[in-house]
């Protein structure tokens, strides 16, 4: 099966992008870990902050990523 998803993508990629054939391709599967309470910020600095959980509060460094 792995393979024939391989074909039908490399046949999209070779052609014009055409919305038909990503839609004959299959979904991908997401895996999102359930969020641990632990190390949350307390209400008035997670109001401040846009999240309640520490590990989720990542620096915005005002510019596009490096590759």
């Amino acid at each position: 099966m792995y393979d024939e998803i391989i074909n039908m993508t490399a046949s999209c990629c070779d052609e014009h992008f055409d919305a038909d054939c990503i839609d004959s391709l299959p979904l991908a599967m997401a895996y999102v870990p359930i969020q641990k309470w632990r190390d949350v910020y307390s209400v008035d600095v997670a109001h401040a902050r846009g999240t309640l959980f520490s590990e989720l509060d990542k620096p915005f460094l005002g510019r596009r990523a490096l590759h």
